[in-house]
């Protein structure tokens, strides 16, 4: 554009035409106002963008609500908007119609995973109406945040150890003779195991060692918190799809007996554990859970022995993996074997693997229950 304007004017000069001096001339104000009705465009710009609602559920509609706009009265083609909807998706683009003043517009988009994004605008740019140049400006990351929580599916309830007859039962060791609430005089039928002797001579009468009221055993749940191993062309992908279904099969278990009267705890291993309760209430689980992190360096099985050690007020205690080898194998039999019914949730895309068929076959005949769970949609 300059050089045409230059070899229009030195023309011009040598020829002394005014046709080319006016051409020249012309051409060289309307550079001159692309130029500053572009520069006035990105100077002026302003844009901003909502999320509402900010919490929905995995496969719903997420919303963002950008508001953008400048303060250029020259004419200049419409700003394009990219914005950011979830993480490994492309950008969404959106023009904004050229006008002075700030305008609203609203972008829809599907929340495709669970977890905690930040859609917003990335950038704009604004076309140079005369060379086609485009001119981009990267914002900084400010948009508001989008929690996608898990969804919850049909899961059959939990069923306890058969030495606890139906919920009314009380846990299998429920009296510590290490940690008497109380004394109370000895009434017929008291095990003299209980007679605090001491305590007795000096009142001259049986008083026996008064121990808490049995509790209803509770439920373990054991969630993989460690990244999924996955293969084929987009294991990026495949990744999350697996720990959308990891973590929706934990809500679900949870609401499954969320009317129960047995208490269920889910331990979060990581750099932050928590552990969540059904006592909770299932708002607070699916976001706890919605925020899970699958970054966790402690390897599952250093999680399977730790439950074991915890298994003498659970009985019934759930794994929830996409892994299966020998050693962990191991861990769940014995598991098992020390008292609490054990459900094995194995989420993968192939549950006939040869190599796990005698794996799980081992996991039945202690009795476990093994359920293949198929990756979310």
């Amino acid at each position: 554009m300059l050089l045409l304007c230059a070899a229009l004017l030195l023309a011009a000069l040598s020829t002394g035409s005014a046709l080319l001096l006016g051409m020249g001339l012309l051409l060289l104000l309307l550079y001159a106002v692309d130029r500053a009705a572009v520069l006035w465009t990105t100077k002026t710009f302003s844009a901003s963008a909502e999320i509402a609602p900010k919490t929905v559920n995995r496969g719903e509609t997420a919303r963002i609500r950008v508001t953008a706009g400048h303060r250029c009265p020259l004419p200049v083609p419409p700003v394009v908007l990219s914005v950011a909807t979830a993480p490994g998706r492309e950008p969404e683009e959106l023009s904004i119609p050229q006008h002075r003043g700030m305008r609203s517009y609203s972008l829809s988009f599907p929340a495709m995973h669970v977890g905690a994004v930040h859609p917003g605008i990335t950038s704009y740019a604004v076309r140079d109406p005369i060379t086609q140049r485009q001119h981009e400006t990267v914002l900084p990351e400010t948009g508001d945040e989008l929690l996608v929580l898990p969804r919850c599916f049909e899961l059959t309830p939990l069923v306890f150890a058969p030495s606890d007859p139906g919920l009314g039962s009380v846990a299998s060791a429920t009296e510590d003779v290490s940690d008497p609430m109380d004394v109370r005089a000895w009434q017929r039928g008291d095990s003299m195991k209980k007679v605090h002797w001491k305590l007795s001579a000096r009142k001259r009468e049986l008083m026996v060692r008064r121990f808490e009221e049995p509790t209803l055993p509770e439920a373990l749940v054991l969630l993989d918190c460690t990244p999924p191993e996955t293969g084929g062309d987009s294991p990026e992908e495949a990744r999350t799809v697996l720990q959308d279904t990891l973590l929706e099969t934990a809500a679900s278990i949870m609401n499954a007996q969320l009317h129960s009267e047995n208490e269920v705890r889910l331990p979060l291993w990581g750099d932050h554990p928590v552990e969540l309760s059904i006592r909770m209430g299932m708002p607070l689980v699916l976001e706890r859970l919605a925020r899970v992190r699958f970054d966790d360096r402690k390897p599952f099985a250093r999680q399977l022995q730790e439950a074991a050690q915890r298994t003498r007020r659970f009985g019934a205690a759930v794994v929830i993996t996409t892994r299966l080898d020998g050693h962990t194998t191991d861990l769940m039999v014995n598991l098992r074997r020390l008292g609490p019914t054990l459900r094995l949730y194995l989420v993968t895309e192939t549950p006939d693997r040869a190599d796990w068929q005698r794996l799980i076959g081992r996991l039945q005949e202690a009795g476990a229950e093994v359920i293949s769970v198929a990756p979310a949609v």
